[in-house]
């Protein structure tokens, strides 16, 4: 996979069917523990202002590029990404793959219930799918140490943490030493997508990269802090950069106040 810089951040350029390989790949092989994150325009406003987040995302985990703000900026950068390579899209493929590599599975996240309907409907679409470990993305701190014993006794390979950002992310980095699983992804509300929970936007809009829109709609209040203010945020923080002749944002650091 090629990289490109973004924001400061190695970005992954790459197509949905060979990021699904190289993770699967990775998975079953096990020669080292592999950490991913999907970064989006929300995500690089949060990183704008929390250290915490931000040196996570440095640290050495493989990051793809989710999104139409995303995609924005890359051009803005000179670069032309191959893929809209987001957990959403990329989720049934790994599932697919995995299913085919005998790889097992581990979900973690969202609210009781959900985690368990999204591996049902990810069987019917791939019988053979091996989901060794379920949980819901509710339990206290003194139950951590539990939790992470119970998903390295079930012999998961791939680790789906689903508790949206920045909090997936910090909780990955806190824990991953004591995790035996090979590729651990946070993957934000993807649970709630594939349990039926909340409905996708229809495919004409996600081609025209609207599905912030549609998602929006759906959830206008919890959602208008992300978009509406968000997303204008986001390209003005783009431009901003580029006006500033941090050429192709190549060498762009986010946090301003930290100069």
């Amino acid at each position: 996979m090629n990289q490109i810089p973004l924001f400061g951040l190695k970005i992954e350029d790459t197509t949905l069917a060979d990021a699904s390989a190289n993770i699967v790949n990775d998975a079953s092989s096990g020669v080292q523990r592999r950490i991913i994150y999907f970064v989006n325009a929300h995500c690089i406003n949060i990183a704008a202002v929390d250290i915490d987040y931000l040196s996570v995302l440095q640290d050495g985990a493989t990051l793809f590029a989710d999104g139409s703000g995303m995609r924005f900026a890359a051009g803005l950068a000179g670069f032309s990404l191959k893929d809209n390579v987001n957990g959403t899209d990329l989720f049934p493929v790994i599932c697919h793959d995995a299913a085919a590599a005998g790889v097992k599975l581990a979900l973690l996240g969202a609210r009781p219930g959900i985690a368990e309907r999204c591996a049902e409907n990810m069987k019917i679409q791939s019988p053979k799918l091996d989901v060794a470990w379920i949980h819901d993305g509710y339990f206290k701190q003194d139950s951590e140490d539990d939790i992470i014993d119970a998903i390295n006794r079930s012999g998961a390979e791939i680790l789906f943490v689903a508790m949206g950002v920045p909090i997936q992310e910090l909780w990955i980095a806190r824990h991953v030493n004591k995790l035996n699983v090979a590729v651990v992804l946070g993957v934000g509300a993807l649970f709630d997508f594939y349990s039926g929970t909340m409905p996708r936007a229809p495919q004409w809009m996600r081609r025209l990269g609207l599905e912030w829109l549609f998602r929006y709609m759906m959830e206008p209040r919890r959602m208008f802090m992300r978009y509406i203010v968000g997303n204008p945020v986001f390209i003005i923080r783009t431009l901003w950069r580029r006006l500033k002749g941090q050429k192709n944002l190549q060498e762009a650091v986010l946090l301003d106040g930290m100069k």
